[in-house]
């Protein structure tokens, strides 16, 4: 079968590799459709930040070059021995979180922070670049019929959204601001809402991501380079500031942007992954009394909520999909265009 393998940075490649047999606890998926995600494109232009590159991983045991691909849908073709709660034909998406499960954070129920995270795709043991994928059966998530298989390649990112909100304390009610209306930004955006925030503002300087942002919930939209994004958040807030500000953007001025938004009090989130050091001003928070948290991935529970979303229908999560590409050219129209510049891109799905 052709998969895409990482290398190193600024090298993947397409090659030929035998088509995997599922081992004991896993499930063998033929892979319908795979996004392209924003930490790939920085795993390649700015990595190895994850892969594993002269280690072993301790969960996977692999090392580079390993398969890539972690927002993905497909159809089950295999069980392996102990593969249980699945059938052949069943459509899945997946979770990439892998855990080692007895660590005091799985055991506290934080499986994106064990101790020896890890994620599939990224840190070895498969990944949905590829014809065929092999994975632990305890990260399938099946399908409803509701959920398209390019809806169910976006779970993932949707997922990191649900989390992120969680982490804000966000109440009904509440007030937002979101840096970067990118996917992860867009599901943000998402997750704000069915947790009932009134008020969700978005800083966004492509038109087209402006514009989803819009259709996907925004109730202002703001160009960070014609707009003083914070006046105009303290605007539109009666002076007082978002109760909470999400950086997916990881710019120079986005985190400052964020945490200069927020009420007295307030909360920022990190949910981007960045290539290189951020200054942070101290006094920033010592005169607001903000809180700043990261957020990693998402909880099984998450993963969950994501699928109950989607099925609802209330958003067309399918229109953030700018482009699908067939794996032989995910290379040159993927991950060189993408790290070059998005340009009009949002969401890319690559079907093997």
């Amino acid at each position: 079968m052709k998969a895409l393998r990482y290398h190193g940075r600024a090298d993947v490649r397409v090659e030929d590799l035998p088509t995997p047999d599922p081992a004991d606890g896993e499930i063998l998926v033929r892979i319908a459709t795979t996004g392209i995600c924003g930490s790939d494109i920085h795993e390649y232009r700015g990595g190895p930040l994850a892969i594993p590159l002269d280690t072993p991983h301790p969960l996977t045991g692999d090392r580079a070059p390993v398969t890539m691909g972690h927002e993905f849908s497909g159809t089950i073709v295999a069980l392996g021995s102990g593969a249980t709660g699945l059938r052949v034909g069943q459509r899945v998406a997946a979770s990439a979180v892998l855990r080692c499960g007895t660590c005091p954070s799985c055991t506290a129920g934080h499986p994106q922070l064990c101790r020896t995270l890890g994620f599939h795709g990224i840190s070895g043991g498969g990944g949905a670049f590829a014809e065929f994928d092999a994975f632990p059966a305890y990260l399938a998530n099946p399908l409803p019929d509701e959920i398209s298989d390019e809806a169910g390649a976006l779970l993932e990112p949707l997922a990191t959204g649900i989390h992120a909100v969680g982490r804000s304390g966000l109440t009904p009610g509440q007030s937002a601001l979101v840096v970067g209306a990118g996917p992860i930004g867009l599901m943000v955006v998402v997750a704000a809402l069915a947790a009932g925030a009134d008020q969700i503002i978005v800083s966004e300087p492509s038109p087209v991501r402006a514009k989803a942002a819009a259709r996907f919930g925004a109730t202002a939209v703001l160009d960070p380079k014609a707009d003083d994004v914070v006046a105009r958040v303290r605007e539109l807030t009666g002076g007082h500031g978002v109760d909470a500000a999400f950086d997916t953007a990881a710019a120079p001025t986005s985190f400052d942007t964020a945490l200069a938004a927020v009420r007295p009090r307030g909360h920022v989130v990190n949910v981007a992954v960045w290539e290189n050091p951020t200054p942070l001003q101290p006094n920033a928070l010592l005169f607001s009394e903000a809180t700043i948290t990261g957020s990693l991935a998402y909880t099984p529970a998450e993963f969950t909520r994501a699928v109950e979303i989607a099925a609802g229908g209330a958003h067309d999560l399918e229109s953030m999909v700018t482009r699908s590409i067939a794996l032989a050219d995910v290379v040159t129209h993927g991950f060189e265009r993408l790290a070059a510049d998005p340009g009009a891109d949002i969401k890319v799905l690559v079907r093997p």
